[in-house]
């Protein structure tokens, strides 16, 4: 009874007490990692079992093996074998199980009832992962948040001054360095217990890649997604200010290398742990689905097409694409199924998805977005551009690449115009008129053409021989293509500041540690 009972209300005792210690802790890393310790050291730990041995009567584990059965209650439970409890990582509900499972029957009488693995372990586990998803939605929301006040509060492109529109992109880059650099900070400050250190550690770095492969896709999707707004024609604003910034997170992001490290992804990862990537699929496989899908062969597919493709490529594997997609893509604005309208989505009766058409969900993604938005499923290349690292910098240059050509077509748009029109006006006078007056007319006669000119001569009647014994004469260059040239200079110099002339990265080295290739 008293087993039955503890394995049907340790669930409901576990949830109560996640919400608790969220209330206490306030989602802050250190308070909960303090909070962590001081309930393992009440629990688990060396010195509270030695105070429950030390009774005179009988020890913790003697107690408990009397009243409580394990097969009944370790169902949703994390236990250790008594024998070497700190190999496993508390909080890991897959290492546990694992080492359970493998273990089997070895384990039979060696398994004891953890107070620790009963009510915190998986709780904690769970808190880790909230905490970090939820630091990560909010990095990518403030970052958005800011590059999009900037957007609307910047001034025309005549009036931006450009050492304001390069600091104002540094900050951002310079701010959400800074905040990748702290979540993974305070994800570390969780790691409190020495005994499980190392296997916790190694969970910590897989999650903190995925994670960062996941808010560096939907930040690339979402700088892609900026530039499809249409604008005035002659307004270059928005390419300068994303262009710039695109192109300083290519070299200021310095935190990128450690959390992007090849070793920390989920492939490395599984097999370093005895086990295999197993269940996980390859580039070429989810370029192969994309393929499929990209009909009109632009590089970009839909939403709904994103979720057909990935729940193609992840079949066979226990990862759902489509979830992937909604999940990675923050289309789920509800976790408690408030409807499929609420999640972004709406499923149509023949098991497609359709994203519904709001202003400020994602409509489309590229090849190398899925790459990232997929990592948890996904095997990257330890190095080179199909590396989560090399992708991550070559969707940079894309969108540079990108921004700086319509910048260049939106600032050039109105010298253009007034040299085309000046040169079609040139070009009609030069039609109706002799080639002696039009070489008068442009500073280009000679005193032969000109004791000509003294006679009086009809332009229609313009004796062949005389234009065939006339030297030919480079004059000058055409006015209006000089004013064309200074005004190409002049976008130049305004839209540049001296900070564009120092080199990018302080050495090679360290551009080949961004994943840079020069």
């Amino acid at each position: 009874k008293a087993s039955r009972f503890l394995g049907a209300h340790l669930p409901l005792i576990r949830t109560k007490v996640k919400s608790v210690l969220m209330i206490i802790a306030g989602t802050t890393a250190s308070k909960l990692g303090q909070i962590r310790q001081s309930l393992y050291d009440k629990t688990d730990g060396i010195e509270c079992m030695n105070a429950l041995d030390s009774s005179g009567v009988c020890s913790w584990d003697e107690a408990v093996s009397g009243m409580v059965d394990i097969r009944v209650v370790s169902h949703g439970t994390s236990f250790a074998p008594a024998v070497d409890s700190g190999k496993l990582s508390i909080g890991d509900n897959q290492g546990v199980a694992a080492s359970n499972g493998h273990n089997g029957q070895q384990l039979g009488s060696s398994r004891r009832f953890s107070l620790w693995g009963a009510l915190f372990s998986n709780t904690f586990s769970s808190l880790v992962h909230s905490l970090l998803t939820t630091s990560f939605h909010s990095v990518h929301a403030r970052v958005v948040s800011t590059l999009r006040t900037s957007l609307a509060r910047a001034p025309p492109f005549e009036y931006m001054l450009p050492h304001e529109a390069h600091r104002n992109a540094l900050r951002i880059a310079t701010d959400l360095d800074a905040s990748l650099r702290k979540v993974s900070d305070d994800a570390h400050e969780l790691l409190v217990h020495a005994e499980e250190r190392e296997e916790s550690e190694r969970r910590l770095r897989q999650s903190l890649y995925v994670q960062t492969c996941e808010i560096m896709g939907r930040l690339l999707n979402e700088l892609r997604r900026m530039l499809l707004v249409k604008q005035k024609e002659e307004d270059a604003i928005k390419e300068l200010i994303v262009g710039r910034l695109c192109h300083l997170l290519k070299f200021r992001l310095a935190s990128l290398p450690n959390l992007l490290d090849p070793k920390s992804s989920p492939a490395v990862l599984a097999g370093l742990g005895g086990g295999k990537s197993t269940g996980m699929i390859s580039l070429m496989e989810l370029s192969s689905s994309f393929d499929l899908a990209d009909d009109d062969d632009d590089g970009l597919i839909s939403i709904e097409e994103a979720m057909e493709a990935m729940e193609s490529a992840f079949s066979g594997t226990h990862f759902d694409g489509a979830e992937m997609v909604r999940d990675t893509l923050l289309l789920s604005t509800s976790q408690s199924g408030a409807g499929d309208t609420a999640s972004g989505v709406t499923k149509r009766t023949n098991g497609s998805f359709a994203p519904n058409k709001h202003s400020s969900a994602p409509q489309n993604v590229t090849l190398a977005e899925l790459a990232l938005l997929s990592a948890k499923g996904l095997r990257h290349d330890a190095s080179g551009p199909q590396s989560a690292l090399g992708t991550v910098q070559s969707s940079l240059d894309e969108i540079v690449t990108r921004c700086f050509k319509g910048w260049a077509q939106a600032a050039l748009s109105p010298p253009l115009k007034s040299f085309r029109t000046k040169l079609r006006e040139t070009i009609e006078v030069a039609s109706t008129v002799s080639d002696i007056e039009w070489r008068r007319m442009n500073g280009l006669i000679e005193k032969d053409d000109d004791d000509v000119l003294k006679e009086i001569h009809d332009p229609a009647t313009i004796n062949d021989d005389l234009t065939q014994r006339q030297k030919i004469v480079v004059g000058h260059l055409s006015l209006h293509f000089l004013s064309y040239l200074l005004a190409v200079a002049a976008v130049l110099n305004r839209s540049i500041c001296p900070a564009d002339s120092l080199p990018p990265v302080p050495s090679l080295d360290y551009a080949k540690a961004l994943g840079i290739c020069f």
